[in-house]
């Protein structure tokens, strides 16, 4: 049954989301030392627990659609936990209202790797749903459980024909992103690590840029194919390539446009 919860309207632009981003980074970075006030993760294992009994909880993905019905080219390809909401990260403050009679439910975040889904979380949180947890290690660790997914498509969450690249077209485009460019004029190579550390190399790169000129980003994290340009998107920058060299090394080229 639907709640009568009064949810609170969250206006958040790109600064605002890149500010969340921010902070999650610096939780999953030192989250042996600090916490992320108010926010609860849940493990793969625990989910799958409950999806299996009579408690199942509201599971809302954040990533983009490409991912959630496992397009290929869209990093894992086997889709989307079934009865999944997908509601890609850029939307949710938007889509509070249509969340409202969950209000009162027990709601699970999930993402790539579990870190947009942290943000995800803090957001509806805020907006005052009372029982939010966000996905530990995202779809990238239930994948490596092989709990059950489905590519099932769901006319309430449908494909955007001709999204750009962001964190809602890297699924259906990535491949077909591939442009030359004439000159590098910084790469970072962050092959063989995992996220947050391609974020963090990009972000300290990029501000000794001039504008106008192109950033090379080297990375073998498969996260990295949503991580980069939600990255990108929230920071005001221009993905001009995307590319994916083999099933395990990607390639970005990222114009500085301020």
């Amino acid at each position: 049954m639907g709640t009568t919860t009064t949810i609170k309207e969250v206006k958040i632009g790109k600064f605002g989301m890149f500010r969340r981003f921010g902070k999650v980074i610096i939780f999953t970075v030192f989250r042996r030392k600090w916490t992320l006030p108010g926010m609860s993760e849940i493990t793969v294992d625990q989910l799958n627990s409950q999806i299996n009994s009579d408690k199942s909880p509201v599971i809302v993905d954040v990533r983009g659609r490409g991912e959630f019905y496992g397009i290929e080219g869209s990093g894992k390809k086997s889709g989307h936990i079934r009865d999944a909401k997908s509601i890609p990260i850029m939307r949710i403050a938007e889509s509070l209202q249509d969340l409202s009679s969950f209000a009162e439910q027990e709601i699970v975040t999930i993402c790539p790797g579990g870190g947009m889904s942290l943000a995800a979380a803090e957001i509806m949180v805020e907006a005052g749903f009372k029982d939010v947890k966000s996905l530990k290690g995202g779809m990238f660790a239930w994948d490596k459980k092989e709990y059950p997914t489905t590519k099932e498509y769901d006319p309430n969450y449908p494909l955007r024909v001709g999204d750009d690249i962001s964190l809602d077209g890297v699924g259906d485009r990535f491949n077909s992103v591939n442009t030359y460019v004439d000159e590098v004029h910084h790469t970072i190579d962050a092959r063989n690590e995992s996220c947050p550390i391609p974020i963090l190399k990009s972000k300290k790169a990029i501000v000794h840029l001039k504008i106008g000129q192109v950033l090379e980003i080297l990375t073998t994290d498969p996260g990295s194919k949503a991580d980069i340009p939600a990255w990108a998107h929230v920071t005001g920058q221009k993905i001009i390539s995307a590319e994916e060299r083999s099933s395990e090394e990607f390639r970005f080229i990222v114009e500085k446009l301020k």
